[in-house]
């Protein structure tokens, strides 16, 4: 049985904060991560009804912080934008109802079995890109509306989809956060109309109790990733904080099949061994492949990333094929310049 709401004992609020603080650092560094790092630890304190709210305030404020950062590139970047943004909205009021109706732990499930193949894709540098980008945009758009209503996680599987589509880092940072702006805003106004009309208890008193917690360490957490992302590799740090994501879903993921009863305690502390050990494999051969592919850029080929040096062993694909990947209604045509950016 999971235990209920505590009261804040002071050492809630003290690992909450700290929990925030780290992921607000990484969400400044790589432009995501602030929720799929916080949730999948928090929820083991607080159920997502009084969780989920909070922080989606919270992300409003970081994601237009984080747009406005990257203004700049708004205008070049909106048609990636506009197909996931255009397709949210029905997913959103789906996640809503789920959120509203479902049991804390069927939840708490959906949380862990999302984030676990997401966090391992990520860490390995998975690349397929679409090649319609609006029907691809389109597509995911729903999904991970649907995602982000219920768990407040949409970052893993929007990188996922941008960072596959020869993007450049300005301008995936730009994109990701028009997205998210759009998708935070509306489950918010989401969250507010079920809570006036369907009595959803959503945003009540217990959920922005927690906003000092979350806030404060955001104020200082984002600008502290900003500066650290020009001191370290951005690539080694994203899949740094994957592993370290996916060690913390691994335990959930594992604890929530004990509670809800399929399968022993003993079972599942088995489970979260062999989830432990599968991602720090996974971690370290990425690591690996990373380190590899950065020791083989030369000097002035900084702005490239490892990705790209890792893909094009096995074969990199020519100007004409990113042509034809990127054509439709997706906007002018990615040339190879703008892919050895990103």
């Amino acid at each position: 049985m999971v235990r209920p709401l505590p009261a804040m004992d002071g050492f809630t609020e003290i690992w909450l904060a700290v929990l925030a603080l780290g992921a607000a650092t990484a969400n400044g560094a790589v432009g995501y991560g602030f929720s799929s790092i916080v949730t999948p630890i928090a929820i083991f304190w607080f159920p997502n009804k009084i969780l989920n709210p909070a922080l989606v305030v919270v992300e409003v404020f970081v994601n237009i912080v984080l747009l406005v950062r990257e203004r700049k590139l708004i205008r070049a970047t909106w048609p990636r934008a506009k197909p996931v943004i255009s397709t949210l909205l029905p997913g959103v009021i789906l996640g809503t109802i789920g959120l509203t109706y479902l049991a804390v732990n069927d939840v708490r499930l959906v949380v862990y079995a999302a984030l676990l193949p997401l966090v391992s894709l990520q860490l390995w540098g998975f690349v397929r890109p679409f090649r319609n980008e609006r029907r691809g945009g389109a597509a995911v758009g729903s999904g991970i509306g649907f995602l982000y209503a219920l768990t407040t996680i949409s970052g893993p599987p929007l990188a996922l989809f941008l960072r596959n589509q020869g993007l450049s880092k300005s301008e995936f940072k730009c994109t990701i956060a028009q997205i998210r702006v759009a998708e935070s805003t509306l489950t918010l106004g989401t969250y507010l109309l079920f809570d006036e009309f369907l009595s959803a208890n959503l945003g009540g008193a217990p959920s922005m109790a927690l906003l000092p917690y979350l806030f404060v360490p955001v104020l200082i957490g984002v600008p502290i990733g900003t500066l650290l992302l020009t001191k370290v590799s951005p690539e080694m740090f994203r899949r740094l904080v994957m592993a370290v994501d996916g060690i913390f879903v691994s335990y959930g993921l594992a604890r929530i099949f004990a509670t809800l009863g399929w399968m022993s305690s003993t079972t599942s502390y088995a489970v979260m061994l062999l989830l432990f050990l599968a991602v720090g494999l996974l971690a370290y051969v990425a690591l690996r492949r990373v380190l590899r592919a950065e020791s083989a850029l030369p000097p002035s080929s900084a702005s490239t990333s490892p990705i790209q040096v890792e893909h094009s062993r096995g074969g990199s694909r020519s100007a004409s094929d990113e042509a034809t990947m990127h054509s439709g209604d997706s906007g002018p045509p990615v040339d190879a310049a703008q892919d050895a950016r990103c």
